[in-house]
């Protein structure tokens, strides 16, 4: 049972690899990110998700001392650091009345959004060949 929550609270993870860049695309154009409060909300149940991935996973893997454990205990916290982030942005991003600003912040989301998508990619890689190391 806890395998399967593991594994589908994880695709929550994916579901924000859009959000750099939708805010990539935007910025370039000059456009306005107008779905800004559904990526808040997603970034918010993403964070949640980290965490029941987090307790799922030691009671799958209760081995504390191990490297692999370390390891991703490492990952989610990158992952956390980065949903974090987005959050922080997407929140100064809707506050924030002056244009310039607003594509400044889009630019920081697609820069930091490139490297949570490849930080995603070696997790799912590590998880995946979980056994191998």
């Amino acid at each position: 049972m806890s395998l399967i929550l593991h594994q589908l609270i994880s695709v929550l993870f994916v579901a924000i690899v859009p959000l750099p860049i939708l805010a990539f695309i935007k910025s370039r154009n000059g456009q306005p990110l107008n779905s800004a409060p559904i990526w808040k909300g997603l970034v918010m149940l993403a964070n949640i998700a980290l965490f029941v991935t987090l307790i799922t996973g030691f009671i799958l893997y209760p081995v504390i001392m191990s490297f692999r454990v370390w390891l991703s205990v490492v990952l989610v916290l990158a992952i956390g650091a980065f949903l974090g982030i987005f959050s922080k942005r997407l929140k100064l991003y809707r506050l924030e009345t002056n244009e310039e600003m607003k594509g400044k912040h889009l630019d920081k989301i697609a820069k930091i959004g490139f490297v949570y998508i490849a930080v995603l990619l070696g997790t799912f890689i590590f998880m995946t060949y979980w056994y191998s190391f």
